[in-house]
This record gives C-alpha cells, structure tokens and sequence, in this order.
C-alpha cells in the first residue's frame, strides 16, 4: 500500500520532492540544525572511508556495518573489504574525525557536524559515539534517483536535548528472545536512543539466570531465561551501538516468581507459582470499580522488609547481577505495593512500631533506602518507579514517573524540589497502543515546571513496552515504527512538533528499519500467512491495512472483566496471532487516504476524485476476495464482519462522492461501525465520514485509558 499512495500523492503535490528543502529530507531524529544546499554527492565504485582518531573498537565496527549496508542499499561493490584504525587517508571521501574513544554512558557527548559536498563527506565528533549518531544521520541521507545514489549537498549541526533517551521492554510477563532483543537494539541505534532498561522480573516469570540462587531460574521461569553468557554478549552489544542496559528487578512487590523460588522473603506463606498477580477468575459481578477496589484491598505476593536475612539475600544477589551488568544503573522497581500483605503481619507490624515507621509507605521507604546502600556498594545508583519516592529516600535515587495523573507536575516538582533525578514516562507507554503522534507531542518537560529546575532534575524519558498481550513473535509490531516518534521527542528541539511531517518521515524510517534492524514486517506476515495456509494475502493485507487496535487498556480489562470462555486469558503459552495481535497501532494506509481526502476537499480537483473512488473500489470489492480466501480458513470466518464493514464504509464513501444517498442514513452507520469489533477498529472512518460531511475534524488530541 506504501508505493502505491506514496506515487498518488508525489503526482498530487502532497510530498516535495527531495532536495528541494530541508522539510524534504528524511531524517529521524530531527537534527538540531540543518542547511541544505544545492548538489549532490553521487555514491560509486571509488567511495572509501577514512577513520582519523584514538582506536576505537566500537566505531570501526559501526564504520563496517555502516559501509556493507551502503553497499546493500546501492548495490555497489565498493573497494574497502574490511576498514580498520590504519584505513586513516584523510583525503577519502567519507572522512569520519573524532577526538576521543569513551564508554557509553548517561551525558557522554553524542555531538556531532556533518558535511556533504559534491566531492566529499567529513563527519567530525569529539567522542567515538558521537561520530556512531553522525553515521546514523548519514545512512538516512542516501537517497534513489534515476542515475544511482546520492546524498544531498548538506551541513548538518547535532546533539540530543535529553541525556537519557530509553526504551523499557517487559521480558517476564512474556518472554522477549534474546535475538529479538538485539534486533530492538539494532533498532534503537539507528533513532539515537542509549538506554535499554529490562524488566527482567514480575510476579509471571524470573528471566536471569543466577548461579548463586539457581532456584530463581528453576522455579521462577518456567524455563524460560537468559544464561549468564547471553547476558554478558548482550551487555557488550549494546555497547558496541553506544547503548547502556539498565536491569530491573522489581522489589518489594511484583515478586511472585521470586517467592515460588525462596518463600522465605515473602511476608505470608503460601505455595507460590509463577502467575498473574490478580487471579480474579472466580469473582462474579466484575466491573472496573470493584477491580480498583481489589487491587487495593488484597494482600499480594510481597517481600518482607523486616527480616534482616531478606538484605542479605539481595546483598548477594545485587553483587552477582553487578557483574553481568556493568553499567551505572539498578532499578528496583517499588511499584503498585499496596502494603496490605504487611499490615496483616503481626511480626511486620511489630517492627514498624519499633522502626517508628507510621506507615506502610514509610516502611517501603525504609525498604528502598536499604537497597539503595547494598546497591551503592556495587558502584550501582538506584532507579524506582513513582511509589518509591518519599522525602526520606536517598537524594542521589532517580525516580521514574509513570501515572497518567493530573498531579504530574506537582510530583515532579516535588521530586526535583528533594533533589532526586526524574525520568519521565507518563504518556510513553506504547501497550496503551495510542497513534505515534500522541506519544510525539508528549511533552517531558511541563510548561509549568521552570526550565532551570527541568533542566537539573529530568534526565530524560522511556517508552514503555508491558507485554500483558505482547510475545516475541509481535513485539516488534508493536514497538516500532512508533518508538521512533518517541526518539525524536527527546533527541530534537522541543518545537519539532509538525505531526504530518513526523509521519512522512516515520513511514521512511520503517522502511530503514526493517531493512537495518527489526523484523517487524516479516512477522506481520507470518501472522496473516498462518490465517490462510500461505494463500495469497492480498485480500487479507488489504483488510489488516486499515484496522488498529483498540486504544487504551479497553483490552486488557476486557480480558480481566469477562469469563475465561468468551474472552481467553493471556498466559506463557497464548499464540497471540488474532487480527488484533498483528495490526499495527498506526495504519500508514489509513494516514495516505487521509491526506488525499484532505487534499480533495480543499481542492475539489478531478485527480484527486478519481484517485479516492479507485481506492474506495479497492476495498468495496475486497470482500469478495476475502469471502473466497474464507472459505477454508477458520479464522477469516471469524472476522468477515470487519470485511464487510470495510466494504460498507468504502460503499457509503463512494456514494458521498458521487452525491447519492442519504446522509443522516450514511453517519448513522459509520457510527455504528465506530464500535470495535474482535479488539480492532476501523482506521478510515472519519475520512470516509469527511466525504459525506464535506469537513474532515482533525485528529483526537487524546484517547481515554478505558
């Protein structure tokens, strides 16, 4: 569908043509500055590659990867079989400079310049890392013409707003792969992120493995976790792309898998298993209101802070774990403990009567103060989410911000105010699958924080992947393009807000990443391909093309509030291959249609009419090629409703086009079809709505959460 729309709307105007502006480049991050210019250098058998600096592994090895991929890109057999620190000559044409070689690390310098002439390219950093974000912005230079590759005549200015740019992907609800881990990784160098944070324990499965306490992996995974020697391979290449990882353990709550492995820890006995936190299975008359309740009333598999030997456990444990990850960081979690587990232990209660801790919260103070000096031991800085902040707590923790709250600011202002760091991630989360552009105009820093006070007291940010309903098999749908949005958020200027541009360069950088990185389409296409036995797709590619998920959380309480039998509960073993497993959050189909009917109504021009009546035709007959494809697969039986709808909705926005109908009549049914159906919704409904209206409403600044 991408060639298809991209060729209607380069014939319509709707994209300049490349080299004509800045705007016309498809850079992702933004870089701070950029001045284009006219000329290109044109990419030949000649092109070689001078590295001038300290040795420095890791940017030879970007330097290779970087000029076999040039060399894929092109199809050009280049001369440089394998470029090393003596392949210095300053006089070919890629001239990468750098002064010196450091390890990644939060606030190392990631600046860069980068010039391209006619002749020449020089790409000058003072640190190794630097000159691997240059590269970066290079590769998304090169650019298709009829006479070979190009880069355009430009000087490029560079350096991230933010320090710390994360990602946080859940491996313990489901567990992630590790060569799914690299590939993110991969993924997350080419948008210039540096942290990977891993939470690598919940209540559903422990994933490292310990040889001190080996019983965490036996009982705790369910077989499933990363050996020691994949976490040291990992640990080394995310280096390699300038990358830290940031374990999390999360303590004192979310630790069912910990307590199935050593009970003692826990705050009352019972045979634990590695589960879900909430079995609400056998509870009648569930509704939203009564879940809150019981998440706030039911004592939860917690650790038990009052026992000297919990410390000495985890005095162990943190010291192991320091040695697989090397980096500066330890998150502890210390999230959503509701302290009813403690209040029901007289001896816990007893000891904070003797601590002088009045509550619940005062104690979990003292919980995480305590980690905090076992972890600074091991030269590690402690990070806790929201609920672990209490003006007792050590001033050097960083403190993670989460809840979707109107108090947000007042939070943070109080955190900064303490003198702790923050790391934002309210409004990041991609599980509650909102558009990219939601996450893209999430501001970090609020206006009604000062600037000299953001600029001390927030870091940076991190999307957030939970994996209540995300395996290893679609992962990367449902992480990228979109986390790209989020880079640019906290990589460029903070007045890079234009929406429409940020997806013309998104849909671009989803190319570049499935090419580079991520295998996000080819398990797009397994998923559909099991649907039909490898039929052809076309029909249903067709279909999946203009429906996303439902926003929010609106699936996973589904999957909460109704009986096991009418909506499946999702555990280790859930295939998670349904029509709302594969779509992506953002349809690039549905963001070209937009633009054309947007472009039909402002204009009225002959073009733009017969280009959407062939397009509403292509969905308006997709329903008997589906119908076809249906008839001996089980599960395209089970959604032909949303093909009809699609085919409906194409009818009814054919008929507006051509002035017929009744229009009261059409809304009413497009609303109809506005109800989600099989956990997804159609993309396309407002534009359609547009062309029975004649007025297309701009897009919901927000969605709710349920």
């Amino acid at each position: 569908m991408r060639a298809i729309f991209t060729v209607l709307l380069l014939l319509t105007g709707f994209l300049s043509v490349k080299g004509q502006s800045t705007d016309s480049l498809y850079l992702m991050p933004r870089p701070q500055s950029v001045r284009l210019q006219n000329g290109k250098f044109m990419f030949t058998p000649q092109f070689t590659i001078g590295v001038n600096g300290p040795v420095s592994e890791k940017l030879i090895a970007a330097v290779n990867r970087f000029y076999l991929q040039l060399g894929k890109r092109t199809g050009i057999y280049f001369p440089q079989e394998y470029i090393t620190a003596t392949d210095n000559n300053a006089e070919a044409q890629l001239s990468v400079r750098f002064s010196k070689t450091v390890l990644p690390e939060i606030g190392v310098d990631e600046s860069y310049t980068l010039g391209v002439s006619s002749s020449k390219i020089v790409l000058i950093a003072t640190t190794d890392i630097g000159a691997m974000r240059g590269l970066e912005t290079l590769y998304q230079l090169v650019t298709p013409s009829g006479t070979g590759f190009y880069c355009p005549d430009v000087n490029i200015s560079d350096s991230p707003r933010f320090k710390w740019r994360g990602l946080m992907i859940d491996v313990a609800r489901h567990f992630i792969t590790f060569e799914v881990l690299k590939r993110n990784i991969d993924a997350m160098a080419i948008v210039k992120m540096n942290v990977l944070h891993l939470h690598l324990s919940d209540d559903e499965g422990f994933r490292v493995e310990s040889k001190i306490y080996p019983k965490l992996q036996q009982f705790g995974s369910n077989g499933l976790y990363y050996t020691q020697e994949q976490i040291k391979e990992l640990v080394r290449y995310a280096h390699d792309r300038g990358i830290i990882i940031v374990p999390e353990f999360d303590l004192p709550g979310h630790s069912t898998s910990i307590l199935a492995a050593y009970p003692f820890l826990a705050s009352y006995p019972s045979n634990y298993k590695p589960a879900r936190r909430f079995n609400m299975d056998t509870i009648k008359n569930l509704n939203l209101m009564t879940v809150m309740q019981l998440i706030n009333t039911i004592p939860t598999p917690t650790i038990d802070p009052a026992k000297e030997s919990t410390y000495t456990f985890f005095d162990n444990f943190f010291k192991e774990m320091s040695g697989l990850f090397p980096d500066a960081y330890l998150h502890i979690g210390a999230d959503e403990n509701n302290g009813v587990a403690w209040k029901q232990n007289p001896a816990i209660v007893a000891f904070m009567k003797a601590k002088e801790l009045k509550t619940t919260d005062d104690l979990q103070a003292y919980f995480v103060k305590r980690l905090h000096d076992i972890a600074k031991k091991y030269n590690k800085r402690i990070i806790g989410w929201e609920e672990a902040f209490n003006p007792s707590v050590p001033q050097d923790m960083i403190v993670q911000k989460w809840k979707p709250a109107a108090a947000t600011d007042t939070l943070i202002k109080s955190i900064i105010k303490h003198n702790n760091q923050v790391i934002v991630s309210t409004g990041f989360y991609l599980d509650m699958y909102f558009p990219a552009y939601i996450h893209y105009l999430n501001e970090p820093i609020s206006a009604n924080i000062p600037l000299a006070d953001a600029e001390k007291g927030i870091l940076g940010a991190e999307a957030a992947m939970w994996s209540e309903s995300v395996n290893d098999g679609n992962e990367e749908i449902r992480v990228w393009p979109r986390t790209g949005a989020v880079a640019e958020r906290l990589w460029s200027a903070a007045n890079t807000k234009d929406v429409d541009d940020m997806y013309r360069r998104l849909w671009m950088l989803d190319f570049e990443l499935n090419d580079c990185a991520i295998e996000e389409n080819t398990n797009y296409m397994k998923i559909l391909a099991r649907w039909v036995n490898d039929e052809d797709l076309t029909p249903v590619r067709t279909l999946t093309s203009v429906y996303t998920q439902v926003k929010g959380y609106k699936r996973l309480m589904a999957a909460v509030l109704t009986p096991g039998e009418v909506h499946p509960k999702t555990n280790l073993s859930s295939p998670m291959v349904n029509i709302a497993d594969a779509v992506h959050t953002d349809s690039e189909t549905g963001w070209y249609f937009r633009k054309l009917v947007a472009s039909y109504l402002d204009k009225h021009n002959a073009a733009d009419l017969e280009q959407l009546k062939a397009q509403l035709q292509r969905w308006q007959n997709n329903k008997v090629r589906f119908n076809s494809l249906a008839v001996n697969s089980p599960y395209l039986q089970q959604i032909s409703d949303l093909s009809d709808h699609l085919s409906s909705a194409a009818t009814i926005g054919l008929a507006a086009l051509n002035g017929d109908g009744n229009k009261d009549e059409q809304l009413k049914q497009l609303q109809q079809m506005e109800k989600p159906s099989h956990e997804v919704q159609l993309a396309i409904l407002a534009e359609i709505e547009a062309l029975v209206t004649g007025k297309l409403n701009p897009v919901p600044a927000s969605y709710p959460m349920f």
